[in-house]
């Protein structure tokens, strides 16, 4: 299938890096973070309005205005022992270029900024902000440039065989990039499932980071549905450096964009969401969309931010309840009811965004990261696992009952005194054998019962102390 060129003259392109931490070492982490130059960011510090967006301004006025109060003051709080999201940010502006070796390409482009937010709940984002502004491209050379950056550690073949080139040296995999060069004070911060992987991270999708971009191509050009396709796909090149597309039927091309495209400003701007990417692409001159890549890096940012973060939440809570061992972590279920009440009743809005547009755009990043599918299905396979602890736990409460009561009954015929004469004289023990039937059932009995009385005490403490332990590994 032949494909048609399209011209890129100005590309901005953000990647959203999920990770896990410890909350204990929230405080830690941003101490270490203000040493190495990061800046806390606040809507207050109008300083910080150009710092990070390479010729862009970014009003924070806007940020303001954008969402609904109820969550405007946890994505921007004032302070930093406030324990919702924090943001540090700081300022790189240095070249570097991707190079792919079996087609022999190669992509200039700039590390203009990183962000490191801190999310409530252990989690966090890690946001990188580049762009390739000083040579036009072909789309294909853009979306590949997306496809082997977005992958920290390549290994399927149509990944492998990128890397990059920067001044300080040469890096095999973005994750040796990010992680050796520009936030190798972040790494140690890291909770892993699985060690020296990402794959144990339950909301880490196939190792590769979210992609976001806004795209300028030429003058008037014509923006194909090919073209819209090709960009929810983040379909670049071929392993050999052909334009690739992952499909050959128009009508699926045709119903896909119908699907994943925002047309509110067609023909001359789209944005497109998929799973993968949220990605912008407009034929005006970069003069008159200005505004446009301001919303794109501040407002649209922040919207995809926070349903990011939704659904990175859903799928941490999907995996741990996952790893319940059935029947026996009651106490588990319990945290994971608690974990999700708090979710829902601070963070988690079905409208978040002021703006109509804002609100069209959080509708789709909804559908796509299925957002409501997850809520819906962790809320209740997580009431059916309470509902199944309770009748277990009503189901041994009944049957230490039966005991207690086969215990009382017994000791209401001996008139509540288990006491038999022989045991007035402790060093008697031979005259045991020479009980009667009745004094066999109490001694029977009394021992039974204090060696129940033992276990119930050890089994709670026990019970306890594994909870205490559970809750602090929990904290960790």
């Amino acid at each position: 299938m032949s494909l048609a060129p399209l011209t890129i003259k100005r590309a901005y392109m953000t990647f959203l890096f999920p990770f896990a931490y410890s909350s204990n070492n929230r405080e830690k982490i941003g101490d270490v973070l203000l040493q190495e130059g990061f800046s806390f960011f606040t809507l207050n510090n109008t300083t910080l309005e150009e710092a990070f967006y390479g010729d862009i301004t970014i009003i924070h006025e806007e940020l303001a205005q954008f969402f609904y109060p109820f969550l405007e003051d946890k994505l921007f709080p004032n302070e930093m022992d406030s324990p919702d999201f924090i943001r540090f940010s700081k300022a790189f502006y240095i070249q570097g270029s991707l190079q792919h070796q079996e087609s022999h390409s190669h992509y200039d482009y700039e590390v203009m900024s990183i962000d490191v937010t801190l999310c409530p709940f252990g989690n966090g984002i890690v946001t990188v902000r580049t762009s390739m502004t000083d040579t036009p491209n072909d789309l294909s050379d853009i979306l590949n440039f997306i496809h082997y950056f977005r992958v920290l550690e390549a290994k399927l073949r149509e990944e492998k065989g990128a890397s990059h080139l920067f001044s300080f040296g040469h890096c095999s995999s973005t994750s040796e990039l990010l992680f050796k060069h520009f936030i190798p004070y972040l790494r140690p911060f890291l909770l892993h499932q699985q060690d020296h992987s990402y794959e144990g991270l339950p909301f880490f999708e196939d190792e590769r980071m979210l992609a976001s971009a806004y795209l300028i191509a030429e003058e008037e050009a014509e923006i194909l549905p090919e073209h819209l396709f090709r960009l929810g796909q983040v379909d670049g090149r071929t392993p050999d450096g052909k334009p690739f597309i992952s499909s050959t039927n128009p009508q699926y091309i045709s119903n896909y964009v119908q699907e994943h495209a925002h047309t509110r400003w067609a023909p001359n701007s789209y944005i497109i969401t998929s799973s993968q990417a949220q990605i912008t692409i407009t034929n005006k001159p970069f003069d008159k969309c200005t505004h446009s890549i301001q919303e794109f890096m501040g407002t649209h940012y922040y919207n995809l931010f926070i349903h990011y973060f939704y659904k990175m939440m859903l799928l941490k809570l999907s995996y741990e309840y996952s790893e319940i061992k059935w029947g026996k972590d009651k106490q588990v279920v319990n945290e994971l009811i608690e974990l999700i009440t708090k979710f829902s009743a601070r963070y988690y809005f079905e409208e978040v965004i002021v703006r109509t547009e804002g609100r069209e755009i959080s509708q789709m990043l909804r559908t796509y990261f299925r957002i409501n599918e997850h809520y819906v299905e962790t809320k209740e396979t997580l009431n059916s696992l309470y509902r199944t602890q309770e009748d277990q736990s009503d189901n041994r409460s009944n049957n230490l009952l039966f005991i207690l009561t086969v215990f009382t009954v017994v000791s209401g015929i001996y008139g509540m005194n288990l006491v038999i004469e022989g045991w007035k004289d402790s060093s008697d023990f031979e005259s045991i054998w020479s009980y009667t039937l009745f004094e066999w059932v109490a001694f029977i009995t009394a021992l039974s019962g204090i060696g129940l009385s033992l276990i119930l005490v050890f089994v709670t403490a026990f019970k306890t102390l594994q909870n205490m332990v559970r809750r602090a590994k929990r904290k960790m």
